[in-house]
């Protein structure tokens, strides 16, 4: 069976591989006597943290409801998903849980009967996409592919890699350092070469279908 979320993958892969061929084009016409022809491949090299991070804020935006579009395509039942996913879902009533009323004790007392009976829980599940909210108005970082590999109960690590968390943590911190001029673009660029940028869009890459292929496993399951 295909799902929605296949298209969002895909779509998010080939802007990493359009940026790699970017890189891998400048870093082939490279001239010495262009005036600050050092500057300018610079700002170029910085521009992929910008590219990066919007490519993830992306994913992360669209992703929710894209999953949330294949699960109800499958007729999923609640008990058949993870508690964790209840979070979303019950994402209204948490926020009544909060009142310090008679009102949210109630609210509270009906939340855990909910969550307590939620293995014979054999309702279908409603849309829950725009409550599964992981682009919150942050940058994207390692705190979103945690949030959604526990709310899933996905298997094994989030990471692919050991330094992924450190790839990810890079990205957006040098991304808001462009975008609200904390440093000069020219200097973020000559910290990295042409090289540096694409063996870290290769990664990302690798990060990427690493949860792709986690959450059709997990499709897979239901």
């Amino acid at each position: 069976m295909s799902y929605s979320i296949e298209s969002l993958f895909d779509r998010v892969n080939e802007s990493i591989d359009r940026e790699d061929l970017r890189l891998q084009a400048l870093e082939g016409s490279l001239t010495v006597d262009q005036f600050d022809s050092d500057g300018v491949a610079a700002m170029n090299r910085a521009l992929t943290y910008v590219i990066c991070g919007g490519l993830l804020e992306w994913l992360m935006r669209d992703l929710p409801q894209a999953l949330a579009d294949d699960v109800i395509a499958l007729g999923t039942i609640r008990n058949r998903l993870p508690m964790g996913l209840l979070a979303p879902i019950e994402s209204a009533a948490f926020r009544k849980c909060t009142e310090q009323t008679a009102r949210g004790l109630l609210a509270r007392v009906t939340l855990l009967a909910t969550i307590g009976q939620h293995a014979n829980d054999t309702r279908i599940v409603d849309d829950f996409g725009a409550s599964l909210l992981l682009a919150d108005g942050s940058s994207i970082g390692p705190k979103q592919f945690e949030a959604l590999w526990h709310v899933l109960g996905l298997s094994g690590d989030w990471q692919n890699s050991g330094t992924d968390r450190v790839l990810l943590e890079e990205l957006k911190s040098k991304r808001n350092a462009i975008a609200h001029w904390e440093s000069d673009p020219v200097d973020v660029g000559r910290s990295r070469s042409y090289s540096d940028l694409r063996r870290a869009l290769s990664q990302l890459r690798d990060l990427i279908d690493h949860l792709y292929l986690h959450v059709c496993d997990w499709l897979d399951r239901l």
